[in-house]
């Protein structure tokens, strides 16, 4: 069984109001999320509309994983914040042999760690979201770990498991809304690459 979680739970802070319920050509950002996976899993747990979110992500994710089926094999998780995400990519996703699974880009920025060094650009990559989950493996990680406040759920797998997750080539269309100007970046995205909404 296969199942999906869309993060729609944020406070917005930097957006200075809650993104996810910001209306994006004719619907709210969630809500393009959402119809992109209906069809492609046989679950669809929205946090921040069918269940209530967590102070952190963290908690959101597990609110999310408490509400799934106990038949649930594999769970994709998405963000509202990324309403471009292609349908295509969620299937890359799920037809994934991998216990986790995750997109990610190439550094384009120089990148320092604060107060210690510089690491070497060409060997890092910046993930993007959805990413992809055994289902099980999650929850037993999140149960028994000892896990937060994680920004990323392949960490919860690679530091309980010490699995690596599958890389898969993301791109522009998994741009983050973060800040309201973020709105106009994506509408130029569209543009540029010739997207449409409900690709």
């Amino acid at each position: 069984m296969k199942s999906a979680i869309i993060l729609a739970g944020g406070k917005g802070t930097r957006f200075r109001s809650q993104k996810q319920f910001v209306d994006f050509y004719g619907k709210k950002l969630y809500q393009h999320v959402y119809d992109k996976v209906v069809d492609l899993v046989d679950e669809v747990i929205i946090v921040g509309v069918d269940v209530k979110a967590g102070v952190t992500r963290t908690e959101s994710v597990l609110n999310g994983l408490s509400r799934l089926s106990q038949h649930s094999s594999k769970v994709v998780i998405l963000e509202a914040a990324r309403p471009l995400v292609f349908k295509n990519q969620i299937i890359k996703l799920l037809e994934s042999k991998s216990n986790s699974s995750s997109f990610s880009v190439p550094m384009v920025e120089t990148i320092i760690i604060n107060g210690c060094n510089y690491p070497n650009r060409n060997i890092c990559l910046s993930f993007q979201t959805p990413q992809a989950f055994n289902t099980k493996m999650l929850i037993e990680a999140y149960k028994n770990g000892n896990f937060n406040d994680m920004t990323d759920e392949t960490r919860v797998i690679y530091e309980y498991y010490n699995e690596l997750p599958e890389l898969l080539t993301g791109g522009p269309n998994l741009t983050k809304v973060t800040y309201p100007e973020d709105l106009i970046l994506l509408e130029s995205i569209m543009k540029i690459y010739n997207i449409k909404i409900d690709e």
